[in-house]
């Protein structure tokens, strides 16, 4: 048998930091010069469902660009950052810089306009915890699956890349390296986060499980 899966959880104090911008350039030192648990408020969290997404903008900045500023070819732009590239908020931190930096020569006009609305600044302090679910394997997984809350899919699934530096999320990993189950943790990481809520992320995951519990079954099957 291989590691235990014990689930984790996390719970975050949201907290205004007092600083706001009002254009681009004070937004582009914002980024510059805000706590990596800052960004990682206002680009990763807006995954959890707990918290409103301004829909089809995935991070508070991108919204605010477009909607307090009106320039929507900008917030495009950062909307088309892929997170799941980044392990690290430093380089994601880099990327959104350099988006608004190569900006300014494209459109230098927007950075002299003041936004409708300053875009407030949070930061997060997060706490990550042991629950008392434990997976010993595939089976005992998919039936924990549907009862583990949202926090720690979220923790397990997003914020644990940036914990661990990994590329990749926390089941996907237990899955391949401790059960040795390639295929199903190569669908699982193939899955597209933007495109789902974390409950349509929890359905996703059943489905390609069920799929996989399903195939395996009619192999066995075939070969009995």
């Amino acid at each position: 048998m291989g590691e235990v899966l014990q689930f984790r959880s996390s719970a975050s104090l949201e907290e205004l930091t007092g600083r706001k911008a009002r254009t681009l350039a004070e937004l582009l030192d914002m980024i510059h010069t805000c706590t990596e648990s800052s960004i990682f408020y206002h680009t990763f969290s807006a995954f959890l469902k707990m918290r409103e997404v301004r829909l089809p903008y995935n991070s508070d900045f991108a919204s605010w660009v477009y909607v307090s500023l009106n320039e929507k070819a900008l917030a495009e732009q950062m909307m088309a950052v892929d997170f799941f590239e980044y392990n690290t908020v430093e380089t994601l931190r880099k990327r959104l810089t350099g988006i608004i930096e190569s900006y300014r020569s494209f459109r230098p006009a927007a950075f002299e306009k003041k936004a409708d609305e300053p875009f407030y600044l949070h930061d997060v302090q997060r706490f990550v915890y042991l629950t008392d679910k434990f997976a010993y394997d595939l089976k005992s997984f998919r039936e924990l699956l549907p009862t583990i809350s949202l926090y720690s899919l979220y923790y397990h699934f997003i914020e644990s890349r940036l914990e661990t530096k990994l590329q990749y999320d926390d089941f996907s990993v237990w899955i391949e390296e401790s059960l040795a189950l390639h295929e199903l943790a190569k669908s699982i990481r193939g899955i597209d986060i933007h495109v789902y809520t974390l409950e349509g992320l929890r359905e996703r995951m059943l489905g390609l499980i069920d799929e996989y519990l399903e195939k395996d079954k009619t192999v066995r099957g075939v070969m009995s």
